[in-house]
């Protein structure tokens, strides 16, 4: 049985449900999950968990996120993308702006800050999603969530488009990013194409397309090199046995942490679990014969 993670080069104009159940399908998993849902339109890597490595999808959802987007300028959109109604602005001319007002802007951007999710979103309110809502014309009031921009770097400026390489947090909302980046150039933008290239240490060439899953398995992500940036502690067999039976094992740890894998000696992930006062406490455990 496949334990790991798959890295999905999602094409565009499929939801990334209806790749996931085509994985599930092709592969006969029984338990696999997204993490970091991709709209329709986007494409680019989309992480599916699978079996065991459900279990950690958490760590997955944590890394940062590159994406490469195209903001098209002096139009916008009720959806911030290409499928809303899209009409003209009034505003500065898209064609003639000056680089250093561009590079100014996207400065402006980097850093952490406050997001309001749009009402064309999956995001859930009181067990509702938002484009549920948004498609019957109704619009509430969001929280605003805080996101950080790590990095955003202008690749090209041609005619009214802007090709950019992003670099964010978990939770940011790249159409509502292109949206205030249009705002703040005076031209209004919607996201016209958006990729994601890379999550956290996971790369582009890792990617796996629907086409070739049959012939790429071993591409798959084991379950051992999901964690890569958690701390970790090698127990032997006997402190496994212990592990496996919910009772702690004592570690040369001295500080205390909240998340630690526990790996036996030939480096295989058993699980998760936390260090206090010298003593490991198993927290999640991977089991291998589901």
């Amino acid at each position: 049985m496949i334990h790991g993670t798959l890295l999905l080069d999602k094409p565009k104009n499929i939801t990334s449900n209806r790749a996931l159940s085509i994985i599930k399908r092709e592969l006969s998993v029984k338990k696999a999950g997204i993490v970091g849902i991709l709209d329709p339109l986007a494409s680019g890597m989309l992480p599916i968990v699978l079996n065991e490595g459900t279990k950690l999808a958490k760590y997955i959802e944590s890394y940062e996120k590159e994406y490469q987007a195209i903001a098209k300028l002096g139009l916008i959109s009720t959806t911030g993308d290409g499928e809303g109604d899209i009409t003209r602005t009034q505003k500065n001319n898209p064609f003639k702006l000056q680089n250093i007002l561009i590079q100014g802007v996207l400065k402006s951007f980097i850093g952490k800050q406050k997001q309001i999710p749009p009402m064309y979103s999956g995001l859930k309110v009181n067990g509702v999603k938002l484009y549920d809502l948004a498609r019957k014309g109704i619009s509430i009031e969001r929280d605003a969530r805080e996101i950080n921009i790590i990095d955003i770097k202008l690749i090209s400026y041609k005619e009214d488009e802007l090709c950019l390489n992003i670099t964010c947090s978990k939770g940011t909302y790249i159409r509502t990013l292109i949206e205030m980046i249009g705002e703040k150039l005076n031209t209004g933008a919607y996201t016209k194409d958006l990729r994601r290239l890379r999550i956290g240490h996971f790369l582009e060439n890792q990617m796996v397309t629907l086409d070739g899953l049959s012939n790429n398995i071993e591409n798959i992500i084991h379950i051992n090199d999901m964690l890569s940036h958690v701390k970790s502690a090698i127990i032997n067999e006997f402190e496994t046995l212990k592990i496996n039976s919910g009772q702690p094992v004592s570690t040369t740890y001295s500080e205390n942490y909240e998340e630690i894998a526990i790996k036996d000696k030939e480096n295989n992930l058993l699980g998760i679990g936390r260090v206090v006062n010298g003593y490991i406490y198993p927290k999640r455990l991977i089991n291998f014969n589901k």
